[in-house]
């Protein structure tokens, strides 16, 4: 290609708009004498499967020639000095970094026009190109009249031969692009933010019938927020897996991560958890809100009498203290406001949990990983070697958990725990269950609480109804 003509890009996803698109590139190619660039995009999650493009084969063309041959039937035998390549990656990242890579003068490119819910929820490749292009982008949306293509903007006058694509702007660095995350986080983060808005504390994504549901925990309760198409609920779920660090190209295996979250949302950190189930993948997604965690006690909405019960498991100083209830019962937010009451800088506390909840400063807090072999058992073994004042086991599960964490106990160390059981007496019998003999309960049981949710009166929008 002649370097020193100008360079039109035009990037294509095969779509009859991007097609139409094609077009206008060509005719402003001719009419500038410039060079074309055409580029295609695989996200190596849906379309490679991580195979390199060159070698991939899609409908027995393998891609350079099939994009090739898209851009040699729009010449219509008139010849024009044109280039092919072919990308790997986040669309909207891959051409950004291809236009200040070639030095593009143009962008030309269709956009399927998402409105509403499935924009808030798939992205714009288009907007992230047009906000952080280092040249002019003409975009070309498809119109629900006749679905022919028209520009939605001409940003440029073609009538100058020779147009130059401007300087790269100092407000929108390279580097930025993949924070931006154009489709990928900017759909997933933004749902995050709509649920921290609502005060929910879990995100469930589930197939349903051709469709995903999403339903938003709030207040203890699942709420239905909305239902999308197929297509849209499952890239919804590969932005989250994506976030998630999870392997977007295995929906077969259950996994679990943590997700990334922006400055903007510093104070919550995002669990995530996949399973496949009948219809395709289920997300459930954990929010969980630092500012809310270490609470004072008296904040936790105790009565008087069961604050004073809390008081004096804690001035024991040793012992096995169980937190129980059900699933969002709030057992975790009391084990560990019990923990921060305790934190006065004299004490060594050290966690293993499966997987870390909150991450707390001054805490030695283990992470149980399999793949490494650190199970729950060998961590807690390991935990005791460093000599800790306080101990806080995430959950007992097993039979040699329960067993080493009542050792523990009965070495002189305080242990704080969780155990999902109905009330309190279902905790001693579980307790038994994993082969726990009643002497070492009566010796190390030091508390027990069992907690519940109890909602609130709005003490603005109440109003008093005879029954």
């Amino acid at each position: 290609m002649n370097t020193t003509k100008p360079k039109i890009l035009f990037p294509t996803d095969y779509s009859p708009c991007s097609r139409a698109a094609l077009k206008h590139a060509v005719e402003l190619a001719r009419a500038t004498n410039s060079c074309l660039l055409a580029a295609y995009v695989a996200p190596p999650d849906i379309s490679y499967m991580g195979i390199p493009p060159s070698s991939a084969d899609q409908d027995g063309i393998q891609e350079p020639a099939r994009l090739a041959s898209l851009v040699e039937g729009s010449l219509e035998d008139a010849p024009l000095e044109y280039e092919h390549q072919v990308l790997v990656g986040d669309p909207a990242t891959e051409i950004l970094e291809l236009a200040r890579r070639e030095a593009a003068s143009l962008i030309v490119m269709g956009t399927t026009g998402h409105s509403g819910l499935r924009r808030m929820l798939l992205g714009s490749v288009a907007d992230a190109i047009v906000r952080h292009a280092p040249c002019p982008v003409l975009t070309l949306s498809q119109t629900a009249a006749n679905g022919a293509a028209t520009p939605a903007k001409l940003p440029v006058a073609f009538s100058q031969p020779d147009f130059a694509a401007p300087a790269p702007s100092s407000e929108a660095p390279l580097a930025a692009h993949a924070e931006i995350a154009a489709p990928y986080a900017s759909a997933a983060l933004d749902l995050v933010k709509r649920a921290v808005t609502a005060r929910a504390t879990d995100i469930h994504i589930d197939p349903a019938d051709a469709e995903y549901e999403v339903r938003l925990r709030i207040d203890g309760r699942l709420r239905h927020f909305c239902r999308l198409s197929s297509s849209v609920g499952h890239s919804l779920l590969t932005q989250f897996k994506v976030l998630g660090d999870l392997d977007i190209a295995d929906p077969f295996h259950s996994q679990e991560g943590r997700l990334k979250l922006p400055d903007a949302l510093a104070g919550y950190e995002g669990r995530i958890a996949t399973l496949p189930v009948v219809g395709g993948e289920a997300l459930s997604l954990r929010l969980l809100d630092r500012d809310r965690l270490m609470r004072p006690l008296g904040e936790l909405g105790l009565t008087d009498e069961s604050l004073d019960q809390v008081h004096r498991m804690l001035q024991l100083g040793a012992g096995l203290v169980v937190a129980t209830g059900p699933s969002g019962s709030g057992k975790t937010t009391m084990i560990y406001s019990m923990l921060h009451a305790l934190d006065d800088g004299e004490r060594n506390i050290v966690s293993i949990e499966d997987p870390v909840e909150y991450h707390v400063p001054g805490f030695r807090q283990i992470n149980v990983d399999l793949k490494h072999r650190l199970t729950m058992a060998s961590g807690l073994r390991s935990m005791l070697r460093l000599d800790p004042d306080v101990v806080l086991v995430g959950e007992i599960r097993d039979p040699e958990a329960a067993e080493i964490a009542m050792r523990a106990a009965s070495s002189g160390k305080y242990v704080f725990t969780t155990f999902h059981t109905r009330d309190v007496a279902s905790m001693v019998t579980a307790f038994r269950d994993l082969s726990i003999d009643n002497r070492s309960l009566a010796g190390n049981l030091t508390g027990i609480i069992s907690s519940r949710l109890v909602r609130r009166v709005c003490r603005e929008c109440c109003r008093q109804e005879a029954p």
